[in-house]
């Protein structure tokens, strides 16, 4: 699994969900941004919102608009496309200019038992 479905149960925090029911989606991002969960909606328009669109898939992932994370010593500027990250030229880390698959939870999960 690529993106995690989740959704903000205010006051407990983030619980799996299905994608129909999530109202955010978790994501593992190569590089400096590393997980990250953004609020996303699957229909209608976003004007407003504040949040990205989403696809619905787990395994290839596609958001709008672009993800812009900014820290004290990196600036990491990206596209989510079908489960892949392109990494933009204004990122200031050695990612900058390619594109690579979103890191998989499943294998992460794996790992950590």
């Amino acid at each position: 699994m690529r993106a995690k479905p989740v959704r903000l149960i205010r006051g407990v925090g983030y619980e799996p969900c299905s994608p129909g029911q999530a109202d955010h989606v978790t994501l593992n991002i190569p590089g400096p941004t590393g997980q990250l969960t953004l609020p996303i909606i699957r229909s209608g328009t976003r004007d407003g919102t504040g949040c990205w669109t989403w696809n619905g898939s787990t395994e290839a992932p596609t958001l709008r608009p672009s993800v812009l994370t900014e820290g004290h010593d990196f600036r990491c500027h990206s596209w989510i496309n079908d489960g892949e990250v392109q990494f933009l030229d204004d990122c200031s880390h050695d990612l900058r200019g390619k594109t690579v698959p979103l890191l998989d939870f499943d294998a992460q999960q794996r790992e950590g038992q």
